[in-house]
């Protein structure tokens, strides 16, 4: 049951202004999908998949990593001791690739007696 209007005062509310509200929440709603995929699509992942023994110094690796297709980037690859302590480090750059999902393979320079290796950070190369 409705009031009166001319008893309360009021309006129906007129079609077009519901119009501009949905056409106003529709390009939000939009805005922020689009947002979230770009976010998402800058986003880079990498992980070191395995690792060999240390052998003449250097330890080799295999990483993953996740990213825009044809983008470069460049990861700090480090190889740590038992106690964790980076004893070496390398940046690896990932060439451009149509895919997501490049493997790699890495040499890591020792200083120490390494057990471990893991990707300190990734960020897309300039000019790639």
């Amino acid at each position: 049951m409705s009031r009166p209007a001319d008893r309360y005062g009021d309006r129906a509310p007129s079609r077009s202004l519901i119009v501009v509200a949905a056409g106003i929440g529709l390009l939000v709603v939009v805005a922020v999908i689009i947002f979230i995929s770009r976010a998402s699509d800058a986003q880079i992942h990498a992980e070191a998949l395995s690792w060999s023994e240390p052998t003449d110094g250097t330890m080799a690796a295999t990483i993953e990593v996740v990213r825009r297709p044809d983008t470069v980037v460049a990861c700090d690859v480090v190889a740590v001791d038992l106690r964790q302590i980076i004893v070496g480090q390398t940046e690896l750059i990932v060439p451009a690739s149509p895919e997501r999902r490049s493997v790699v393979d890495v040499s890591i320079p020792l200083q120490g007696d390494a057990v471990a290796v893991s990707v300190t950070g990734c960020k897309p190369r300039p000019g790639g």
